[in-house]
């Protein structure tokens, strides 16, 4: 039924491609970090732009296929991707932060080294495709890594923002997430004059057959111009 229902979709678009606004329906497939914090503050404003698209949208942690699922297009941090994807950066790239909660410091103290860690609770992100979201400093150029442990390990990145708030331990986390919580006091940024490492941005994937699509490049547009940082080319 694929090869039928992919025609069915390009002559749906074809009609959609002489619309003088995009219109269309939109599956998406997103990781939760993004879902949360990076799409979700976006919606309202793509939907009003453009009020003639529908966005049906699928929160999950692990890689999906999305030929198989049948989604237009998936958003994932990384790049590494099945060869007949086709893949757009819309964000840099990410920058972590540790953080805690007020009432956390002045119960615990603020660690002023990386190895101070070893003595405080830490909240542990590990997203269901992979292991723990390593913890790292740069120390004279070279990376070194903190195997940190504590009471919480969550797959939701959410979850461990909303448990640094509310005083369980202290969280690395993607600056994004975090930075409007860090701005208004509800958390602290620790080791501020630490060097963090960057990992790879978040981009947009889709099959090539996709890539008429009128929706799905209005999409890409708006994503790459609305989104926080400037994209890096």
């Amino acid at each position: 039924m694929r090869p039928l229902l992919d025609e069915l979709d390009a002559a749906i678009e074809s009609v959609n491609a002489h619309r003088d606004n995009p219109a269309g329906h939109l599956r998406l497939t997103i990781q939760p970090l993004l879902a949360h914090f990076v799409l979700a503050p976006l919606l309202a404003r793509f939907l009003e732009e453009y009020p003639e698209i529908t966005l049906e949208i699928s929160v999950q942690s692990a890689l999906t296929d999305i030929v198989a699922g049948r989604y237009d297009a998936g958003i994932r941090v990384g790049s590494r991707l099945a060869r007949d994807m086709i893949a757009v950066r819309i964000t840099g790239n990410v920058r972590y932060v540790v953080v805690a909660s007020p009432g956390y410091v002045e119960r615990r103290g603020s660690p002023r080294r990386s190895s101070d860690l070893y003595s405080h609770s830490c909240i542990r992100l590990r997203p269901a495709a992979g292991g723990f979201i390593p913890w790292k400093f740069i120390s004279e150029g070279k990376a070194a890594e903190v195997e940190v442990r504590g009471p919480l390990i969550a797959d939701d990145p959410e979850l461990v923002v909303r448990a640094a708030l509310d005083g369980i331990g202290i969280a690395y986390i993607d600056e994004d997430c975090v930075a409007p919580m860090i701005a208004d006091g509800r958390l602290i940024r620790l080791f501020e004059n630490a060097i963090l490492p960057t990992a790879e941005g978040s981009f947009l994937y889709y099959p090539g057959r996709r890539q008429d699509s009128a929706a799905l490049k209005a999409l890409i547009a708006f994503l790459r111009t609305n989104l926080r940082r400037e994209t890096e080319k």
